[in-house]
């Protein structure tokens, strides 16, 4: 993927080295695409569910192939296999605390929490000289401004939605667009905002005539929560509550590929969904009384051609963006999903 962007800066070879630095892996995989000495922890799921197991024995068998690594970058990503996981000792490990909780140890790292970024700030050079602002829900409405040291920097990683949205209102962005909102030009980017690029998915679900096996039911006992495997993770640290929930799955490439790589991500879910995500499953599950043990496929185009945009309601960031997400607009993208579902 690194490669295909063409970005001088970011191939393969420039971004993997980078990777490699930050993980730390337990799973003792190849040293060649893994690191051992960074703090960002990769590991195996301690649980696996016997539906998952049969679901990967069963993908074998149907010719997809196996994949013991889908970040062994010397081979075809496709094939069906275990995802490994961001977790340390059975816990979720994040950039908070694989990073951050080091970082604010140093006298030159200050974090604002509760705070809205209403603007970067540029002197006559066009130049960011710092961000303004305010305290979310401050009703003074308030505005602070941060301001950089010589040779500093504002770096903007709020995702692909809230970050062309800061930069609009900070006056960077389509000219004619920020001018409707009021908002002084700095430089006219007919870019930012466009491109946005998402993964589009669809779900096919079933029921099992097996009691007791899905993920769902092993987490209740008598209609109650069961507390046993809320104990076993509290004391051991390991079974289904280490589980992310689709930590099996497959990637595909169907007819639907245009340039050779796999275009269809299947995630394995051990429990019927219950919504057209699947995976809020193993949140909504808890207000329903009855439910059906059973399995689910979500297929997910993940090389989706389709592009929206961003656009602005208005000049605080406080006020939610447009959002046009342009799902299915390239007809590959919905041939990718009709696979999947066949496949399912």
């Amino acid at each position: 993927d690194y490669n295909d962007w063409a970005v001088p800066g970011w191939t393969a070879q420039d971004c993997l080295p980078v990777f490699k630095a930050s993980q730390k892996d337990m799973t003792g995989r190849s040293p060649e695409w893994h690191g051992n000495d960074g703090d960002w922890v990769m590991d195996e799921v301690r649980y696996q569910n016997p539906l998952s197991k049969r679901f990967l024995e069963v993908g074998a068998a149907a010719g997809l192939g196996t994949n013991d690594d889908f970040n062994d970058w010397s081979r075809p990503q496709t094939g069906v296999g275990r995802f490994q996981v961001s977790e340390v000792n059975g816990e979720r490990c994040s950039g908070a605390n694989a990073f951050l909780t080091k970082a604010m140890k140093r006298k030159n790292c200050r974090i604002r929490t509760g705070t809205m970024v209403r603007r970067i700030n540029f002197d006559q050079s066009k130049t960011a000289v710092g961000v303004s602002y305010d305290l979310v829900g401050d009703d003074t409405c308030t505005t602070f401004t941060a301001k950089l040291n010589p040779g500093g920097e504002v770096i903007v990683t709020s995702g692909a939605i809230a970050s062309p949205q800061l930069l609009m209102c900070s006056g960077i962005g389509p000219a004619k667009h920020l001018k409707d909102h009021g908002i002084p030009v700095v430089h006219d980017n007919p870019n930012v905002g466009e491109n946005l690029q998402d993964h589009p998915a669809a779900v096919v679900s079933f029921k099992t005539p097996k009691k007791g096996v899905s993920v769902t039911s092993k987490l209740r006992l008598l209609g109650m929560t069961n507390p046993f495997p809320v104990l076993r993770w509290l004391l051991l640290k390991t079974g289904l509550l280490t589980s992310t929930g689709c930590d099996h799955g497959a990637f595909v490439q169907t007819s639907a590929s245009t340039d050779g790589q796999p275009d269809l991500q299947i995630r394995f879910l051990a429990a019927k969904a219950l919504g057209p995500d699947g995976m809020t499953t193993f949140s909504q599950f808890r207000n329903t009384k009855n439910i059906e043990d059973g399995y689910s496929f979500q297929s997910v185009a993940c090389r989706a051609k389709s592009k929206g945009c961003v656009r602005l309601a208005s000049s605080n960031t406080h006020v939610k963006p447009i959002i046009d997400g342009g799902y299915l607009s390239n007809p590959t993208d919905l041939k990718t999903l009709r696979e999947g579902i066949k496949l399912g």
